[in-house]
């Protein structure tokens, strides 16, 4: 079980890879343009100043682009699992 705190957002990505116009194999580390992924923890928010919850705005189960350079790669029981910033999800896909 993974939690995540503040304004952290925790997203399951399965592994892709990418073939370019040369036919080279390029990795999902090396991929620098956004990606989707499904989100599986949403911390609460941040606190304001004057002690108001600022919600992050995403919930568990959105799909979402975002920026994969901006994430933190965690492993937990043989999966892999991105953590960010709420700011760094680009945008919610609505299907």
């Amino acid at each position: 079980m993974i939690n995540a705190i503040n304004n952290k957002v925790i997203i399951k990505v399965a592994a892709t890879t990418e073939t370019s116009i040369g036919g080279l194999i390029i990795p999902d580390s090396a991929a620098s343009l956004p990606d989707i992924g499904v989100v599986v923890a949403v911390g609460p928010g941040l606190t304001a100043a004057n002690g108001t919850l600022i919600p992050t705005g995403i919930s568990v189960g959105d799909k979402v682009f975002f920026e994969r350079r901006a994430a933190q790669r965690v492993e937990i029981e043989d999966e892999e699992y991105l953590v960010f910033l709420s700011d760094h999800i680009l945008a919610i896909v609505e299907e």
